[in-house]
């Protein structure tokens, strides 16, 4: 069940990424397009809060451990990670490319989940580097770069760009450890959920702000209400990523969950394909090596004898 979890809310990353992506280009300005995701996304979780007493008391929980010492404040921090995702996104997409800058931010992603696993930062417990998890690292990055080897001929590189979008892929890794953290208190993955985007909110004001402060401009709103649903997937990507972490892994997590971003980005491009967007074979063969590498991996580990983490 947690495996399909995986898949399925890296479909809605794509999803996500269509939308926010249309937004983004009908107002000219990506971290405002966030800021508006991020804002629905805190309307619909206040809203279930109020309606939902058991969300309500999840969120008790988390600011009642806050205020104890059982939650240092520093995990409650991983709304940040949102709004460096999108700043990086922002700055170096236009620089290098949306292929390049894919590739780094994964490539960040999967390497500091191996150090996430290794140190034990997640509710799962501490996982060894082994010759596996290293192949299932380097072979998602693999699938990636081929699903996305067209536009990456046409890329520009340069360094400073990557290298923010690396850490970009750092920090998301790291958010998402933290964000599992604290569901452990809340017991909600949805109030685990609402400290991110109330956190992450503010953070992409501030963003926001030092934008229009440098020269920025945000357009007129669109009217189609699809192009706000960005939030909603948003919010659904990070609670299910909350509960998930615990039981399989933040490697496994972000594996099987590219999987999914990539069967979505196949589904898009086939059902409802953007400008200048078409299925290529690098996609379905990228797709294809993704899930040929993660349903091998969880065999090897269903093999395995079980340890017990100390």
């Amino acid at each position: 069940m947690y495996i399909l979890l995986a898949v399925l809310v890296g479909g809605l990353t794509a999803a996500q990424s269509r939308f926010n992506g249309e937004l983004s280009h009908k107002i000219h300005n990506g971290i405002g397009a966030g800021l508006i995701s991020n804002i629905v996304g805190s309307t619909i979780l206040i809203l279930i809060a109020l309606l939902f007493k058991s969300e309500r008391q999840g969120i008790t929980r988390g600011i009642a451990a806050l205020k104890s010492g059982r939650l240092a404040w520093w995990e409650m921090l991983g709304g940040i990670g949102g709004t460096i995702f999108l700043i990086a996104q922002g700055v170096a997409v236009p620089e290098v490319g949306v292929a390049i800058f894919t590739i780094s931010l994964i490539g960040g992603q999967t390497i500091s989940s191996l150090i996430v696993d290794k140190i034990g930062l997640t509710p799962s417990g501490k996982k060894p580097v082994t010759l596996t998890r290293i192949l299932i690292a380097l072979i998602t990055l693999l699938a990636v770069s081929v699903a996305v080897y067209p536009d990456l001929i046409k890329s520009t590189f340069r360094f400073l760009p990557v290298i923010l979008a690396i850490i970009a892929g750092v920090v998301v890794a790291f958010q998402q450890a933290l964000n599992a953290r604290v569901n452990v208190v809340t017991t909600r993955p949805l109030a685990t959920t609402f400290f991110n985007f109330m956190i992450g909110t503010f953070f992409l004001m501030i963003a926001l702000s030092i934008n229009i402060a440098r020269g920025g401009t945000i357009g007129h709103l669109p009217t189609s209400p699809w192009l706000y649903l960005g939030g909603l997937f948003g919010l659904t990507f990070i609670a299910v990523s909350a509960f998930t972490l615990k039981h399989i892994g933040l490697l496994n997590f972000i594996a099987f969950s590219v999987s999914g971003q990539l069967i979505g980005a196949v589904l898009f491009d086939w059902l409802a394909p953007a400008a200048h967007t078409s299925v290529s074979g690098y996609l379905l063969t990228g797709t294809a090596m993704t899930l040929c590498a993660v349903i091998s991996s969880r065999y090897f580990q269903l093999r395995k004898p079980k340890t017990t983490n100390k």
